[in-house]
């Protein structure tokens, strides 16, 4: 999948490339305090570092952001990663897809085959559960059978969006890419078409 592509909409929701004409979504994001890393949430250095950066070089910022034909060397080998924006007319977070090509084995230091991240004022919507659903479908059309997906135990709604896309619970503990004290439960997630009921209550 390349820059330029979309994956298919769910209701009001699609996943978009990261490009210049959306950008400045992204931007008003950051600015209000939104982190697209959510182990990096509230985090005011390390978002106000990303807005500095996008502002000062608007091109370089969304090369780094490696579109979804782009590779990224991690603990030595090849990590495919494809990201995209949730969109519903306007910007609602970003969503990545992150894999090795023929194994289900990841780096100790990614935290699942999946991250998502909705800014709060687009929370308990349904746009979490549609776009995971989304990239369940990019995964299915990039041969990958099954995943691995994390949330932090306390973490209720991201579970149920987990639980939502069929997400089947087989392990709790922590994860060496956060703080060891961080418990997190993991999923096993089986790519395919999203489910029909992508409401969060």
């Amino acid at each position: 999948m390349t820059s330029g592509d979309t994956a298919t909409p769910s209701g009001c929701v699609a996943l978009l490339a990261p490009d210049p004409e959306n950008l400045s979504g992204f931007e008003a994001a950051l600015a209000a305090g939104w982190s697209p890393d959510p182990r990096r949430a509230g985090d005011q250095a390390y978002i106000r570092g990303e807005l500095q950066r996008l502002r000062q070089d608007k091109s370089k910022f969304l090369d780094d952001l490696s579109p979804g034909d782009r590779q990224r060397t991690v603990s030595g080998s090849p990590l495919t990663v494809l990201l995209f924006w949730i969109w519903d007319g306007d910007f609602c977070g970003s969503i990545n897809l992150r894999f090795h090509q023929g194994t289900e084995e990841l780096p100790p230091e990614v935290s699942g085959h999946v991250g998502y991240s909705v800014v709060p004022w687009k929370q308990r919507g349904g746009r979490a559960t549609a776009a995971l659903g989304l990239l369940l479908d990019v995964a299915a059309k990039q041969g990958l059978t099954r995943l691995v997906v994390l949330c932090d135990e306390d973490n209720d709604a991201s579970r149920r969006v987990i639980e939502r896309n069929g997400g089947q619970f087989f392990m709790r503990g922590p994860h060496p890419s956060d703080r060891p004290e961080r418990t997190k439960l993991y999923f096993w997630l089986h790519p395919g078409p999203p489910p029909e009921n992508t409401s969060e209550h």
